[in-house]
């Protein structure tokens, strides 16, 4: 479960644009690390709606669709989301 920030999504289909891992992997995953919460649990990098959003809008979702499908985008710089045209053939 992704508890509703992050996880590990895969995506499957002719219009998706495979072989890639994207978001950021952290480089330290000791509980040390400076995104661990201890016990092997971490803050994600990516949030689901940096992946949801793009997957929205290669599904149709127009512009004004999306504050009803992503109601967390606002929380998020626009720098935050993944393009669509580097998740799917456009």
């Amino acid at each position: 479960s992704d508890h509703a920030w992050g996880g590990n999504y895969m995506m499957f289909g002719g219009g998706v644009k495979g072989g890639q891992i994207v978001g950021t992997y952290p480089d330290n995953l000791t509980d040390d690390g400076p995104r661990s919460l201890g016990r092997g649990r971490m803050i994600p990098t990516t949030s689901w709606d940096a992946v949801f959003l793009p997957l929205a809008e290669w599904a149709g979702a127009t512009p004004d669709d999306l504050p009803n499908v992503c109601p967390n985008k606002d929380n998020f710089p626009a720098s935050h989301f993944i393009d669509a045209t580097a998740l799917f053939e456009i």
